[in-house]
C-alpha cells in the first residue's frame, strides 16, 4: 500500500517523534542555550500577540510538568531514607 505525500505528512504529524517536532525541540534547546541578551533580542522581533501566545503555551507546559519534578523529588527522598511522615513533620515545624 503506497501512501501519498499528504497521507505520509499527516501520519508523521501524529507521531510524537515526527521530524517537525524533533526540529522544533532542537531549536528550543538551542534557544535556551543562548544568552539572556540574545533571547530578548530575538523575542523583540516577534509581534506581541505571537510572543504572548508562546509564553502562554510555555506556561501551560510548565504547569503540566510540575508533577514530574515532584515525582523526582519523592524518589530522591525515598532513596535518601526520608519518609512522608518525616517530611510532613519537618514542614509543620
Amino acid at each position: 500500500m503506497a501512501l501519498t505525500t499528504y497521507e505520509m505528512a499527516r501520519r508523521l504529524e501524529q507521531l510524537e517523534e515526527s521530524p517537525e517536532k524533533v526540529m522544533y525541540g532542537k531549536l528550543l534547546v538551542e534557544l535556551g542555550n543562548q544568552s539572556e541578551e540574545r533571547i530578548r533580542s530575538a523575542a523583540k522581533q516577534l509581534p506581541l500577540a505571537t510572543l504572548k501566545d508562546i509564553v502562554y503555551q510555555f506556561q501551560k507546559v510548565i504547569e503540566s510538568r510540575k508533577g514530574e519534578q515532584v515525582d523526582l523529588m519523592a524518589q530522591q527522598l525515598t532513596k535518601d531514607g526520608i519518609t512522608i511522615e518525616d517530611l510532613k513533620a519537618f514542614l509543620n515545624k
